[in-house]
C-alpha cells in the first residue's frame, strides 16, 4: 500500500515541475508592425514618388526588418526587396522610410515585416498608379 505521505510528496513535486515549466515559458510575443504611409487603396499618378513609411516595435528587441514591394500582375515583379539585419544593440523600435517611382496602370503590394523574439509579424497594403 502506498502511504499518504508518499503521495503528497509526489504531488508537490509534480506541482513544482508544472509551475516551473509554465513560468519559464515566454508568452508568444509578436513585433508590432504598422505601415503609416501610403494608405491602403491610395491612388497615385504615373511617375509619382511613392514613399513608404512604417514603424516596427518589439518589447524584447527586433533582429530583422524586411520590405518587399511587388507589382500585382501575372509576373509579380519585385520593385523593392530591402532587408536590414544590422541592428545596433537592442533595437526595440525601427522606423523605415523607402521610396520608388510608380508606373502607369500598375497595382503594388507593399509588405513590411519584422522579426523579434523568435516570431515574425507583418503588415501589408495595396496601392495603385493610374
Amino acid at each position: 500500500m502506498i502511504s499518504q505521505l508518499y503521495i503528497q510528496k509526489h504531488l508537490i513535486k509534480a506541482a513544482l515541475v508544472f509551475i516551473l515549466f509554465f513560468c519559464s515559458c515566454t508568452k508568444n510575443k509578436h513585433p508590432n508592425i504598422k505601415i503609416i504611409s501610403p494608405t491602403n487603396g491610395q491612388v497615385f499618378n504615373a511617375g509619382d514618388i511613392i514613399e513608404i513609411s512604417a514603424d516596427l516595435q518589439d518589447s524584447d528587441a527586433l533582429s530583422s526588418e524586411y520590405l518587399v514591394v511587388t507589382k500585382v500582375s501575372i509576373t509579380n515583379d519585385t520593385v523593392i526587396n530591402f532587408q536590414d539585419h544590422q541592428f545596433m544593440g537592442n533595437a526595440y523600435t525601427y522606423h523605415l522610410i523607402k521610396s520608388f517611382t510608380s508606373e502607369a496602370n500598375t497595382q503594388y503590394k507593399i509588405v513590411v515585416s519584422g522579426y523579434g523574439h523568435s516570431t515574425l509579424s507583418s503588415d501589408s497594403i495595396f496601392v495603385k498608379a493610374n
